[in-house]
């Protein structure tokens, strides 16, 4: 397994869009990169990115060491000066500075520094907010103070200090970007962590068969058989939403009487969670792996180490866009993957403010062998259309109310989008006007190749 070009990532800022246009009419051609949000003022930033066209080797050289050392503050004027450049050397400088932290931003932790002494739980999480913008909720509102020093801590080893010390469990899936502690009656899991991102083992079960038929006459084959599954749940940094994962490749699996648990290498020992939910966004997913068993007196898996490729959804474009979604009763519309029929755009009857998004779409995509592209696009594709007003602000999809899939290919859905969010109760803090623009969004995905290791999964 090698890890995809991180040149994907750049497609953020070079990928074609296209514009909607009514079916039987010619697809609109490629059109400008997609708008980057307005950069705040940042006058030392400007002046580093000026000095990258200067006549001066020195000052360009320094202008690129200190524009790199900002980071991913830096990013957005980055961007958008590299959109405006015309010196070609200011253009080269400026394409490597921004593919490098468009790649570190994904796959590079968020860090912690932070020195507390006789502080609540909720207190800290509080300041570990305040550092790194991640919304951690958390419902224990118990006196216990505590004291930690945190230098340049990775974010999930910060939370999981936090969270054991106060005698709580972090929790994560439920499809948005807060960080879950919650006081509940459970042990510390076995966890592992890798940049980024947390892997924590979830289960782990043994079966066994005995072959009764069919056996040689020699008594040379094997007539029992043991198999052992592990399962893992990866979870990402709400700044990294995932979009599935590749299959895992394990390089150690040993137990503690120092016996292989690595299986035969027959092509079908691996298995991922691909199929659970490869194509949705999410900062969640699953993997597992079978392993075989060395012997029954062994009592715990004392080094597994391995590595999986993890699906980044590094950026967004508009593939189509349906201005007056009000207006429009049984039109087509044709994208660069995909072809909707959008049968109306209608307010919701019971909520005044909501609003039933009902479609058909075909996939046109290049399709693989296996179909895996096809079943992908279905999982991914009521996430990818968005509802704006006017003003930009985007209405919260609910999810499908009704999806009816057809081969992979054909998708009837109705889409229920509204100001507030149902799963978790939350409202769009800005007041939305009419709908004036409906979305199609295409995903830019980059695959990174992650390690992990465990030690010490006691055995079933």
């Amino acid at each position: 397994m090698r890890t995809t070009a991180i040149a994907a990532v750049f497609g953020l800022l070079i990928v074609t869009t296209f514009a909607a246009g009514e079916k039987n009419g010619p697809v609109a051609p490629p059109a400008a990169p997609a708008a980057l949000p307005d950069a705040p003022p940042d006058a030392a930033i400007k002046r580093l990115i000026e000095d990258l066209g200067s006549d001066d080797w020195r000052a360009r050289e320094k202008a690129g060491r200190d524009l790199a050392a900002r980071g991913e503050a830096a990013l957005p004027l980055l961007r958008t000066a590299l959109l405006a450049a015309d010196s070609p050397e200011a253009q080269r400088r400026l394409s490597v500075l921004v593919r490098k932290i468009d790649h570190d931003r994904l796959v590079e932790p968020k860090r912690v520094t932070l020195t507390v002494k006789d502080r609540t739980a909720k207190q800290v999480f509080d300041e570990v907010t305040k550092q790194t913008g991640y919304k951690v909720e958390f419902n224990d509102n118990s006196a216990l103070k505590h004291s930690f020093e945190f230098n340049n801590t990775p974010f999930w080893q910060v939370v999981d200090t936090v969270a054991n010390a106060a005698g709580c469990t972090l929790f994560s899936g439920y499809g948005d970007d807060t960080i879950r502690v919650y006081n509940q009656d459970q042990l510390p899991p076995l966890v592992a962590y890798a940049g980024p991102f947390r892997f924590m083992a979830t289960n782990i079960s043994t079966s066994r068969s005995a072959q009764l038929s069919g056996v040689s006459k020699r008594g040379d084959n094997p007539r029992s058989n043991e198999y052992m599954n592990l399962s893992f749940q990866i979870q990402s940094e709400p700044k990294n939403p995932m979009i599935g994962i590749t299959p895992p490749e394990l390089s150690e699996a040993r137990d503690d009487l120092g016996g292989s648990l690595i299986p035969p290498a027959d092509g079908n020992n691996f298995r991922t969670s691909n199929y659970y939910d490869g194509g949705s966004r999410g900062h969640s997913t699953y993997m597992s792996l079978n392993l075989s068993c060395a012997g029954r007196a062994a009592t715990s898996i004392k080094s597994l180490k391995g590595r999986v490729g993890i699906i980044l959804l590094s950026g967004t474009a508009p593939e189509l866009v349906i201005a007056d979604p009000l207006k429009v009763k049984k039109k087509e519309f044709v994208g660069r993957t995909t072809e909707i029929e959008l049968a109306g755009v209608d307010e919701d009857a019971n909520q005044k403010g909501a609003y039933h998004v009902v479609l058909t779409a075909k996939y046109r995509g290049a399709t693989e062998p296996n179909h895996q592209n096809n079943y992908t696009w279905v999982q991914g594709l009521p996430q990818r259309f968005e509802l704006l007003d006017e003003k930009g602000n985007k209405y919260v999809c609910n999810g499908p109310m009704e999806m009816h899939n057809n081969n992979n290919e054909t998708v009837r859905m109705t889409l229920m989008f509204a100001p507030e969010d149902r799963s978790t109760g939350r409202r769009n803090p800005n007041k939305l006007g009419p709908p004036a623009k409906l979305v199609l969004t295409e995903w830019l995905t980059v695959t990174h190749e992650v390690p992990f290791a465990f030690k010490d999964i006691p055995l079933p």
